[in-house]
């Protein structure tokens, strides 16, 4: 049975005003729903929106129209059954690994939990690095810290703006599957932004493409490849590379408009 919560935007738009006075629009009539349990990662143009609906979805803002729920529940502040994974080091610097990921039970004032912290740490492989600090750690090791930091918590719903962007790609590709690997253990609904379509493909039970932006659903893939799954190795799978070629046609229409928006952006800024 899954332990994930339901998400649900329903004709969500959210604007922003911009330095010099005027708006900008992320979002608009955004509608889209997620099963309890799923995987689902969302994949568009960069600055299309897609890290706005998750600060969305995680209480962060509110939407200019629209509501955006989970578990029926109109999302109005932050709630702490979700967990949030950011793109840039979010561990706390002068803590080392083991307050770094006891921080959440101690927020939540649970009295036993040296047994719980000393799980999560060897599940993600950082035994007899409990007392090293951030800087003495690598990028994936931080990375790891801050996953375990966030699982410990058991979030219902789990949030990855792209978690793993800042890593080589061999650690990308361990990380990777060391999610997967954590997912599967709870399988709580996760929301994954990603740039990379295959990291999106590999992990996902959908891919949703987002339109440049002000961004909506452009289309919605179901991923029918079997689990549990190894991204390493999926990719290489003829199924993989078809229903990569299937959400490329698509996707590619999108980061070429917003390529020639970027193209274009200087020579209107300079307009008199």
């Amino acid at each position: 049975m899954a332990n994930g919560t339901r998400v649900s935007f329903t004709n969500v738009s959210k604007r922003f005003r911009t330095p010099k006075g005027g708006w900008y629009q992320a979002l608009s009539e955004l509608n889209l729903d997620i099963e309890p349990g799923q995987f689902v990662a969302l994949v568009g143009p960069t600055g299309c929106g897609k890290s706005t609906a998750l600060t969305l979805l995680a209480g962060l803002e509110q939407p200019s129209i629209g509501n955006v729920e989970v578990n029926r529940k109109i999302v109005t502040d932050i709630d702490t059954s979700t967990g949030f994974v950011f793109q840039h080091d979010s561990t706390f610097p002068w803590m080392n690994v083991y307050n770094n990921i006891a921080a959440g039970p101690k927020f939540r004032k649970l009295l036993e939990f040296d047994s719980l912290v000393k799980s999560w740490i060897a599940k993600v492989g950082l035994t007899g690095f409990e007392s090293n600090f951030p800087h003495q750690l690598s990028g994936g090791m931080k990375k790891r810290v801050a996953l375990a930091q966030c699982l410990i918590n058991e979030p219902s719903l789990l949030l990855l703006d792209e978690p793993f962007s800042a890593l080589d790609v061999q650690t990308r590709a361990i990380m990777t599957d060391e999610l997967m690997t954590l997912w599967e253990t709870n399988r709580s609904t996760v929301v994954f932004v990603t740039h990379d379509l295959e990291e999106a493909i590999a992990l996902a039970d959908r891919v949703i493409v987002l339109t440049a932006g002000p961004a909506r659903v452009k289309a919605d893939f179901l991923i029918d490849l079997p689990r549990p799954r190894k991204a390493r190795d999926i990719r290489f799978d003829k199924h993989f590379l078809e229903i990569y070629q299937g959400i490329w046609k698509v996707l590619r229409d999108e980061v070429d408009i917003a390529y020639q928006r970027q193209l274009l952006a200087p020579a209107k800024g300079n307009a008199k």
